[in-house]
């Protein structure tokens, strides 16, 4: 593979090279040599990734006038409407890039994998996610088509686009007492504006392809088609091809990516200066529609302090699920339309591209407990050129039929024949950290990670909030007086209390076990910089879990596996996953 469009040189050798970051398993990761993680590695120095989307252009266009409203109702793509565009933080989605693997469709951090999911789609930009695909004929005649969708043909039409900018300054005005035509031509205008500025950005920043126009001939056949579906498989695409050695641009929605990014991951979020309340036309992306400065610790220019960052992340700086149930009951009702397809496992089309939508990898994101995923089906990667006159329907009929039949794909919790969460997750982190990359850095830069929380202690906490729960739920179901509603509180208090002790006893009398894995002079508490009480530290990984999960204590292990080796020798997978800290799976 070609690298030359985007290498500098070669960085200092790196130290330890014996230090394998894996994947050991190489069933999984089967593009590993051509990954820019691979480069990296060896001490290659690389372009930044140039992320496309011209966010700031669309902001310019607002659209007041309540024909041109209407008619984005009708074709799904009022309630994205609304949603400004960010400054991208490229420094964090250039880390990102480095661990985003095509062949699972997903990021991969220590704690397993994560993604943008249709999920996130429908919650954050309010795109329907559940309808008919979107792709057909890209063989047009184009000047027609603007002629009868457009009210006038653009000034030059070259490869089936056109300029953006011609768009908006042709359509953003409506003229007094405009004509139902002329409000269709205006609505169409902005969509496609839209999808040429942000949601499908062209490589040439300035363009964008009529296809889609021929898609929104009628608007109510376009409100239901599943836009975010696409959206969502370009975004895949582009990802997955921004992750290769010789590849320096990324065309996407990356305002939707950076709002996940921001949503999901602790490191360079920025602090919002305003809580906005959500007006109820707006998804919850829209949340982001306000002033925000960076945290004292997030260098938002530094790509190696993000590349760190994700190397070292620990669990609570990820929030697996932050769409809590008072979120989403504020939202308009197409941002959960459907959401049954959440957790399908189907292709996502977008005219020539296909990609695999993979929910069963990362069921943390919907509160359920983790097991080993199926492998990923590999798809056709084919793209436009030498393909022009294409029937995409017809040549993708058979992922078609599939994406057709999504809700019979829908992954459901497996049963693992062990009811202990801890226990699943455990046997999950053992099999993850042999088929991953485990980090990106050169070993050099790799820290040692002091101790973490494990076994009897996670165990007694868990019961806690079990039976603490019950209790709520039972007394939400009965009907009972203030008085004895405070004695039950009382009673639950006094039994929080009693575990919480209890809890904190044991990793006292444990302590010195725990400090074997990092250093002696380590706080043998510490699970994240501003976490420093055990039971606190316990506590907090839990209420980041939905009822049926809660982390384990495998990671005290598994971070032997990056710890630094300076002096060289390399890491006994088979010891670490056998060693005392290890449920038997």
């Amino acid at each position: 593979m070609d690298t030359g469009a985007e290498e500098l040189g070669d960085a200092a050798e790196p130290q330890a090279q014996n230090l394998d970051p894996g994947p050991v398993d190489k069933s999984v990761l089967v593009e590993q040599e051509f990954h820019k993680s691979e480069a990296i590695f060896v001490g290659k120095i690389f372009k930044p990734v140039r992320f496309i989307e011209h966010g700031p252009r669309l902001n310019q266009w607002e659209v007041r006038h309540k024909g041109v409203l209407s008619l984005l109702q009708r074709s799904g793509f009022y309630h994205l409407s609304f949603l400004k565009r960010v400054q991208l933080d490229h420094a964090l989605l250039n880390a990102l890039v480095e661990r985003w693997r095509r062949e699972t469709q997903t990021f991969h951090l220590r704690f397993g994998e994560i993604t943008v999911l249709l999920k996130d789609v429908a919650i954050l930009t309010g795109l329907r996610v559940h309808g008919a695909p979107v792709t057909g004929l890209t063989n047009c005649n184009w000047e027609q088509l603007c002629t009868q969708l457009l009210g006038q043909e653009p000034p030059q039409i070259k490869g089936g686009s056109i300029n953006i900018a011609w768009l908006h300054d042709t359509f953003k005005t409506l003229p007094e007492g405009a004509s139902q035509s002329d409000v269709e031509y205006a609505a169409r205008a902005y969509i496609l504006y839209q999808i040429g500025c942000s949601l499908f950005p062209d490589p040439s920043g300035t363009r964008v392809h009529l296809k889609y126009l021929a898609l929104l001939r009628d608007f109510d056949a376009s409100g239901e088609m599943a836009w975010g579906a696409a959206v969502l498989a370009h975004l895949y695409r582009e990802l997955g091809k921004a992750s290769m050695k010789g590849k320096t641009n990324c065309c996407a929605f990356l305002t939707l990516l950076q709002i996940w990014a921001w949503e999901h991951i602790q490191i360079g979020r920025p602090e919002r200066l305003e809580n906005k309340v959500l007006h109820n036309d707006w998804p919850l992306g829209c949340r982001w529609n306000v002033g925000f400065k960076s945290r004292e610790n997030a260098r938002c220019m530094d790509h190696d302090f993000y590349r760190h960052g994700l190397d070292t992340i620990s669990d609570c700086q990820i929030t697996w699920d932050p769409y809590t149930p008072n979120l989403i009951a504020g939202l308009p009702a197409i941002c959960t339309f459907g959401s049954t397809v959440w957790r399908s496992r189907t292709p996502l089309i977008c005219f020539q591209i296909v990609e695999m939508h993979v929910p069963d990898r990362v069921l943390l994101q919907f509160g359920m407990v983790q097991h080993i995923p199926d492998l990923v089906e590999a798809v056709e990667r084919v793209t436009m050129q030498g393909k022009a006159d294409q029937n995409w329907p017809t040549y993708h009929d058979k992922y078609i039929k599939q994406w057709e039949n999504r809700l019979l794909s829908v992954v459901e919790q497996q049963d693992t024949g062990n009811s202990d969460p801890t226990h699943a997750r455990n046997c999950y982190l053992e099999w993850y950290w042999q088929i991953t990359r485990r980090w990106i850095s050169t070993p050099v830069e790799c820290p040692i990670i002091s101790y973490e929380l494990y076994g009897e202690t996670d165990k007694i906490l868990v019961d806690l909030v079990s039976t603490v729960q019950g209790r709520i739920r039972t007394l939400l179901l009965s009907e009972i007086d203030v008085d004895r509603m405070k004695e039950s509180l009382i009673d639950i208090d006094v039994y929080i209390t009693v575990k919480m002790a209890e809890a904190k006893q044991i990793m006292q009398n444990d302590a010195p076990m725990g400090t074997r894995i990092g250093s002696a002079k380590s706080e043998p508490y510490m699970i994240c910089s501003n976490i420093v009480d055990p039971t606190q530290a316990t506590v907090a990984k839990v209420g980041q879990f939905g009822d049926d999960h809660v982390e384990g204590n495998t990671i005290l292990q598994l971070d032997q596996m990056r710890r630094i080796q300076p002096t060289g020798g390399t890491v006994d997978l088979a010891h670490l996953v056998t060693g005392h800290y290890w449920h038997t799976c």
